[in-house]
């Protein structure tokens, strides 16, 4: 037998590990480039591609953090080093317990910070029609997975935990990537979707991140703020023609609760980004310029750094989905057209293609892994930091607490208002006895929410009084201010100096116990409780006989106001009402006899939502949607062709959310309308157009035959000039330098005896958001009549945010009742059910839908 020699090289080749699977590349598994032009990667692809990493790769592994609206299930990818995945667990419980620094010393948070692991979240796929974050990811993870980065993956990977959310909206991801292959080679490739690419929110689903109300909001705010408390935390998205990609430093104002840690992090972050990109020639980086300030908390990007997260957000140029656009230099605008501190290397114009924007997203999320694990240590230290500080140091003009009294005029409102904020990170009491506090008695059962906690920007954000500063007005992002309770209707007092009561910390928000029905022959149920209104539609819904009372009521116990249900208590309504109760946490209260009593009967109305077709959907009307499934309200999508049809016996009201009045008739707005599209042709033919005359004529006709019609917001002025109504829009024409209000707060005084008005204060919170105000006159024939039943005051409108002209608003109607032969035109003036945020005013929208039928 011959012995032959081994060569070295072999010998050395048998002593490497192998992987187990040799990983599968994107362009393997897609059977193209990540990017390629008309070329896109649905959520079902990414899905299976992570799944495929997931067996493939010890450094991957892929959760399921939640189920989307429509029911895809939401993944999430960690990345990082074997050994820390052995250990992730470990890793997790080290940041949660920095999150909070009470009983723990610098020392002992110095030491954890040395041992424990940053956590990044990045978070693509938001806004669906921005397509090349959710692209990016498939490759980003490959990368870092593989070890193809800028940098030394194995020693970075050991030092951070990454988190990737591909897509955050996978509903959304894949209804765009189905338009857009369904239009391919056609005049429509590229152009927008004609609805909603989220079921309810569109656009808005990245302001959900107060009330958390979207299934993919709760998911994701779980992640942040509940299971992985990461230190540093990123979401992608696009935006139009002009720079390459914005990234932070934001602009001011800044919101002076923010820790300055976060501030400065943001401008850390943000630094390295720029200059990675720009070491790696990739020009029109723009910094520190256009977008949005530190101040508004409506997304999980601006939420999370009240919750001492270090938050950016990047803004890259957008293609035509996956087809390439041509920009010709004169078309980029003049200030990105030569150097600025804020820009110093132009884009020169030229192509752009998807996949352009797909290598500026993965360069940005590999410089914050780089910049997460050259600070990891300081990143950790300082989430304990800003903690401490939240907690031990009191800040000038901060209260002592916060107090929300148990006895309340919408006690279920307030407990869902408490949840919010439990969810949102708030730690809660609730008092086991009465005490007092500022020289205020408050009852047993109230909560108290302590200002020195470690989230203490966000319950001083949610709870504070935060005016937007005062000065040269800017165009906002959105909120000036949030003030929950206001925005919900819920009684709460501020306290100012320290306090001693029976406190018990709540681990979650106790609902009492509902009552057993009544077993009178009549029920009772407050029309100042929303979730009367929920019980009613079911009832209704079922056939019980319900009423409303047209006056106040006061039975064995019990007062009630105008407008409160009674409801005929048979066999079948005893079976049905507990578990409604219990549901909906509603008070009933029992009635012996309803001969003293002042009512008419409701019927179960038929609704009708009017959904336009416009680039990208109406907001509002998704909103509107997601309010009436929430409170169980029944109600059919009207497009126009359903408008222009025979609309009587078919409804008895019909609903049209805010959206601008010609868009509603004639499917294009006024020319000269900022941020939307013009070409008709955006549209196949079917899908364009609005109501037209015959519309107008069709409402005029519903109406005059007993109809009901509810115009919200901008869309009133269309009904109050096509009807000839006697109101008109103050506001109509006014420059912003004469009247200009950011979304703000606004008070209101409230006709709580109309039927419109039933169950709301006598004074209440409006959301003013681009809104309108209405000059009404006495009619000059007998077919109308008109009644105000909201206006707001002679002085002191604003409550919290930023007015300028705030004498406009003075004395003008915000909600107007008027009457046209049979039927009525509803106008609510302001974003009565903004977002699924504003429950302290869902009464004026409630009481359309159910406005109780006369015998005159």
């Amino acid at each position: 037998m011959t012995l032959r020699l081994i060569p070295v090289w072999i010998f050395h080749l048998l002593l490497v590990p192998l992987p187990l699977h040799a990983q599968t590349s994107p362009e393997a598994f897609l059977g193209h480039q990540v990017g390629a032009d008309y070329e896109l990667v649905d959520y079902h692809q990414i899905r299976a591609y992570f799944e495929r990493l997931d067996e493939e790769s010890s450094k991957v592994s892929v959760l399921t953090i939640g189920e989307s609206t429509l029911g895809e299930p939401m993944i999430m990818a960690v990345i990082t080093s074997e050994e820390n995945m052995a250990n992730l667990d470990r890793y997790r419980e080290i940041t949660r317990r920095l999150s909070d620094p009470r009983g723990l010393s610098p020392e002992e948070a110095r030491q954890l910070s040395q041992t424990g692991k940053p956590i990044l979240l990045i978070q693509t796929g938001l806004h669906a029609t921005e397509i090349a974050h959710s692209q990016h990811s498939v490759e980003f993870i490959y990368r870092l997975a593989t070890g193809d980065t800028p940098f030394d993956a194995e020693a970075v990977l050991d030092d951070v935990i990454v988190l990737l959310i591909p897509v955050a909206n996978p509903d959304g991801q894949l209804m765009v990537t189905d338009w857009y292959r369904s239009n391919l080679g056609t005049i429509y490739e590229g152009g927008p979707l004609p609805w909603l690419y989220h079921h309810y929110a569109g656009h808005d689903n990245n302001r959900d991140g107060i009330a958390n109300n979207l299934a993919e909001t709760r998911a994701i705010s779980s992640v942040i703020w509940h299971d992985w408390f990461p230190q540093l935390y990123c979401d992608h998205h696009q935006s139009g023609p002009g720079s390459r990609i914005f990234i932070p430093p934001f602009i001011n104002p800044a919101d002076p609760n923010i820790h300055p840690l976060v501030l400065s992090g943001i401008d850390l972050v943000g630094s390295n980004m720029v200059y990675d990109l720009q070491k790696d020639g990739l020009k029109g980086v723009l910094h520190g310029s256009t977008y949005a300030s530190a101040w508004w908390k409506g997304t999980l990007t601006t939420n999370a750094m009240v919750h001492n997260t270090t938050a950016v957000f990047t803004e890259t140029a957008s293609s035509k989905i996956a087809t390439p656009i041509y920009v010709d230099p004169n078309e980029i605008p003049e200030f990105l057209s030569h150097r600025s501190l804020e820009f110093p290397d132009p884009w020169p114009g030229g192509w752009w293609h998807l996949r352009d924007a797909v290598e500026y997203i993965v360069r940005a999320s590999m410089s914050l892994v780089e910049t997460t694990a050259r600070h990891k240590e300081d990143l950790l230290y300082n989430f304990y930091k800003m903690g401490r500080d939240a907690v031990e140091t009191r800040h000038p003009g901060d209260p002592f607490a916060f107090v929300v009294p148990s006895l309340q005029t919408d006690y279920p409102t307030t407990l869902r208002m408490m949840e919010i904020l439990q969810f949102g990170g708030a730690e809660i009491h609730q008092a086991r006895e009465a005490f007092v506090a500022d020289g205020i008695n408050f009852p047993a059962g109230s909560f108290v929410i302590f200002v020195a906690q470690p989230y203490r920007p966000y319950v001083v954000n949610m709870l504070g009084e935060r005016d937007y500063p005062a000065g040269v007005p800017q165009r906002l992002e959105d909120n000036a201010s949030h003030a929950l309770p206001l925005q919900m209707g819920v009684a709460f007092s501020q306290i100012d100096e320290p306090f001693e009561a029976s406190l018990e910390k709540l681990s979650s928000i106790p609902y009492p116990s509902v009552m057993a029905a009544p077993s009178t022959p009549y029920i009772v149920l407050d029309a100042r409780e929303n979730a009367s209104y929920a019980v009613a539609f079911a009832l209704l819904e079922q056939g019980a006989d319900v009423y409303r009372s047209t006056q106040g009521i006061e039975g064995d116990g019990f007062q009630v106001p105008a407008g409160s249900f009674i409801v005929s208590n048979t066999s079948r309504v005893q079976d049905a009402v507990p578990e409604l109760l219990e549901e909906w946490h509603a008070g009933a209260q029992g009635l012996a006899d309803m001969d003293a009593v002042a009512a008419v009967a409701l019927r179960m109305p038929r609704i009708g939502l009017y959904q336009s077709f416009t680039p990208n959907g109406n907001m509002d009307e998704g909103w509107t949607r997601f309010v009436f499934d929430d409170f169980g309200i029944p109600f059919t999508t009207l497009h126009n062709e359903d408008v222009r049809g025979n609309l009587n016996g078919r409804y008895d009201v019909i609903v049209f959310a805010d959206e601008n009045p010609a868009v509603i008739k004639t499917g294009l707005p006024e020319p000269g309308t900022p941020r939307f599209p013009s070409e008709r042709g955006a549209f196949p033919p079917e899908l364009q157009g609005g109501i037209g005359e015959a519309g107008i004529e069709a409402l005029r006709d519903f109406v005059a035959d007993g109809g009901i019609l509810v115009a919200l917001d901008n869309a009133g002025p269309l009904f109050t000039r096509e009807f000839n109504l006697p109101v008109s829009n103050t506001l109509e024409g006014l420059p912003e330098s004469e009247f200009f209000v950011p979304t703000s707060l606004l008070n209101i005084r409230v006709d709580n005896q109309s039927p419109v008005g039933y169950g709301m204060p006598a004074e209440a919170a409006a959301l003013f958001f681009r809104s309108v105000a209405y000059t009404t006159w006495l009619p000059p024939s007998g077919d109308w009549d008109r009644q105000v039943v909201a206006s707001y005051p002679e002085d002191d409108v604003l409550l919290r945010g930023w007015t300028l002209g705030e004498e406009q608003l003075a004395r003008r109607a915000a909600v107007v009742d008027a009457g046209y032969r049979d039927g009525r035109i509803i106008l609510i003036g302001f974003r009565a059910q903004h977002r699924g945020q504003t429950h302290g005013t869902y009464k004026f929208l409630f009481n359309a839908l159910l406005y109780p039928e006369t015998d005159e």
